[in-house]
């Protein structure tokens, strides 16, 4: 038995409430060491899979093209923000023996770009401020001339392009200088993704044209598709020394240019240029001649076009 009196038992419950108020500090301090060593140790959230044009794709250098343009044909008419129609009365632009006209030969419905070759039936007078000649062929070309260009990145399509068992047709995805900084072409320079003739249909040709050009190392002879009909992507990746083409994916050329003096690399190309898609006929006379065998109307059918930085 204890000499000391007892503690009053009203000091009893305070002590046990003073002890579990404690012990609840405790316990919340441990709590919120435990919240913040696992905010450490979680990693951050994943960047975005996709961006307007899609899932995110890597450069060579490891980073992610961004996304700069696209138009995937989804209304009813073209999109007039984006592009523009040629009119060779106006512009004086042609190729071969295709006579363009505006609006004419353009359609956009089902979500797809359609630029029709056609033949009107007989030789009609095709105004051009450089020369009108005589024709009886039409065609359909669009470009982004003054609305979007650029200098280096990726660029592609999704396109198919019309059954062919004879000469005549000719079409394409192409870039053109948005200014002719060195002059008239080819010396401002000309960049072809995906340009076809119907006469090597298998043939989807990326070329350079700029002065110095060789045919032959300039031109990817090797970029061949077994069935052009149906749906490709043709893309161009455009650095500051070179210039890789692929098809759906996978490269078939690539090419570091050597301009004739006074230029040198990267000129020209290292100046903004548009895109262009395009179909038509091709010339009186030579391999790709059009002739009453070329099959008409033809279709050039694209899917989208794409554009990243």
């Amino acid at each position: 038995m204890s000499d000391e009196p007892d503690a009053p038992v009203e000091a009893r419950p305070r002590r046990r409430a003073v002890a579990v108020a404690v012990a609840v500090v405790l316990v919340l301090i441990v709590v919120a060491a435990l919240v913040v060593l696992r905010a450490e140790d979680e990693e951050p959230p994943p960047p975005p899979a996709a961006d307007a044009c899609g899932p995110l794709l890597t450069k060579p250098s490891g980073e992610t093209w961004e996304c700069t343009f696209v138009d995937a044909f989804d209304g009813s008419a073209l999109d007039a923000e984006k592009w523009i129609t040629q009119d060779t009365s106006r512009t004086g632009f042609k190729s071969a023996l295709t006579c363009y006209r505006g609006d004419d030969n353009v359609a956009v419905a089902d979500g797809e770009l359609v630029l029709e070759a056609r033949d009107v039936g007989a030789p009609m007078n095709c105004d051009n401020p450089y020369g009108a000649f005589r024709t009886r062929y039409t065609g359909g070309i669009i470009g982004t001339r003054t609305h979007f260009s650029q200098t280096y990145g990726r660029f592609e399509v999704r396109a198919k392009f019309p059954p062919a068992s004879q000469p005549g047709l000719h079409g394409g995805f192409w870039m053109y200088p948005e200014a002719m900084t060195y002059g008239k072409w080819p010396a401002s320079g000309e960049i072809d993704v995906a340009e076809w003739w119907s006469n090597d249909p298998t043939l989807v040709l990326p070329t350079l044209h700029y002065n110095g050009r060789n045919p032959h190392a300039d031109s990817g002879w090797g970029c061949r598709v077994d069935d052009v009909t149906e749906f490709h992507t043709y893309a161009a990746e455009w650095f500051e020394s070179v210039i890789r083409f692929l098809i759906d994916g996978q490269i078939c050329f690539v090419r570091r240019w050597l301009p004739t003096a006074p230029q040198v690399a990267p000129q020209p190309f290292d100046k903004p240029f548009s895109l262009i898609l395009n179909m038509g006929v091709g010339t009186a006379t030579g391999t790709n001649a059009v002739s009453p065998a070329t099959p008409l109307p033809a279709a050039f059918t694209v899917d989208y076009v794409k554009a990243w930085q």
